[in-house]
């Protein structure tokens, strides 16, 4: 085998290697011509399949909880994927195995043994929280594409219009309702994710300050689940969306005792190097060879701007490519002394852009997100923000109530003059610094 430095390593009569990859891209004619070709298709389904029989038998249900279970994912999954395959446009491109393995997560939150127990007699509310998984799983990457396509409307009509089973609202989406404890649902407000917050401008900074409105409350409470459970998240979305608050707000509430984190920004100059160090500087040796964070803590790696770092001659990132190996196998190398290091404990929540950077990252690594769609908030979403701090601002440094009372008519006329600059002034190429979202 020759390396891409020239340096070859023999390989005995007896040794035999494998590679799995996307491509032959860069293969040289060499290797092209001598390797053998096996293609595994996804078009049965297969692989999901696979996935959802082994999950049933894991989590040894009862007999009749596993036959239900395994009939609304017949029901529901199958005929969900294949719409979603022909008129639906993600946020990021979403692999059928990835969301079946979201919705398998969202269920591992959703079935506590309270709920099963209550489930074996009332199989309504058994397929109300698959429902409710379900719709988060397949829709929580879709957003407003580039032609002005609202995703998640669509996506919202289809499933009330295919399935009638268990009933949402017919006001707003189906993304706008949390799932009560009774199988009925309600607004996201009456959510627990769901808290107003006091601001006060004397003492707090507004960046400290993450304001909930339903939007933020519904991705906040499964982002909650997910890192309980250890799974990696990704918030993907244009610049100036929230991404980055609405995570800092969720590490800000973790118990030091139970989560620690560290927060990295990736930039162009990114490298595996750098990352790995900047990650080591927060664990510990443990054992030999095992590293993880102190404590008994669980240690979450927020990595802002993930596709930013350069790609190479080789199409690869480098710094992207650490962050694969370590969700694959569970440990990377020491650099110097060339021994392996097991990582424990450990998980990750990202945050991209797909519209700066590389744009995409590589599948083998996005595979592994349970992806959320984070579009600009609505008009009610802005006026409930920026009302919490123009009412926080004004009430702690004694303003007349006279003028606090003019709140809402000076938000509303503001986000009409921004309406109207982001109409006139559309970005361009000559003109590409014109940029006006919610940071402004």
């Amino acid at each position: 085998l020759t390396l891409a430095s020239n340096e070859r390593i023999p390989l005995k009569p007896y040794m035999r290697m494998i590679f799995e990859i996307r491509d032959l891209k860069h293969a040289t004619p060499a290797t092209t011509s001598r390797a053998g070709i096996l293609y595994i298709s996804t078009d049965t389904g297969f692989q999901w399949r696979s996935i959802i029989a082994s999950w049933v038998s894991k989590n040894e249900f009862e007999e009749s909880i596993a036959t239900a279970l395994t009939a609304h994912f017949e029901k529901y999954v199958a005929s969900t994927l294949k719409f979603f395959s022909k008129s639906m446009t993600p946020i990021v491109h979403c692999e059928d195995t990835s969301m079946v393995m979201s919705l398998l997560r969202f269920l591992e939150n959703q079935l506590t043994p309270e709920v099963l127990k209550t489930c074996e007699e009332n199989k309504e509310l058994l397929e109300a929280n698959f429902v409710f998984c379900s719709v988060w799983a397949f829709g929580a990457a879709l957003s407003i594409g580039d032609d002005g396509t609202d995703y998640k409307k669509t996506f919202s009509d289809w499933w009330k219009r295919s399935f009638k089973t268990v009933q949402f609202p017919n006001k707003d989406s189906v993304f706008d309702y949390y799932l009560m404890a009774d199988g009925t649902f309600d607004a996201w407000e009456e959510s627990p994710a769901f808290s107003k917050v006091e601001f006060d401008s004397r003492t707090m900074s507004m960046s400290e300050v993450t304001v909930a409105t339903s939007e933020t409350a519904s991705v906040t409470y499964w982002m909650q689940a997910l890192v309980n459970g250890g799974y990696p998240i990704m918030l993907c979305g244009l610049s100036g969306t929230g991404k980055t608050q609405m995570v800092n707000g969720l590490l800000q509430s973790f118990k030091p005792e139970d989560h620690l984190s560290l927060s990295i920004n990736m930039n162009f100059y990114s490298s595996g190097t750098a990352l790995q160090a900047i990650m080591e500087t927060a664990l510990q040796k443990q054992t030999a060879s095992t590293y993880g964070p102190p404590g008994g803590a669980k240690m979450v790696y927020f990595i802002d701007d993930l596709n930013l770092p350069m790609v190479d001659a080789y199409n690869t990132q480098s710094a992207i490519a650490l962050v694969r190996q370590h969700l694959d196998y569970t440990h990377w190398y020491d650099p110097i002394k060339l021994s392996l290091k097991t990582i424990v404990n450990c998980q990750y929540i990202a945050a991209m852009n797909p519209t700066a950077g590389s744009f995409l990252i590589n599948p083998r690594l996005q595979r592994w997100f349970t992806t959320f769609a984070q579009a600009m908030p609505n008009l009610s979403s802005l006026s409930t923000i920026y009302q919490t701090f123009l009412e926080g601002h004004y009430v702690s440094n004694g303003f007349e109530q006279e003028i606090v009372n003019k709140i809402p008519d000076l938000i509303k006329a503001t986000l009409a003059v921004h309406k109207d600059v982001t109409e006139t002034f559309r970005k361009t190429a000559a003109n590409f610094h014109y940029e006006f979202n919610i940071r402004h």
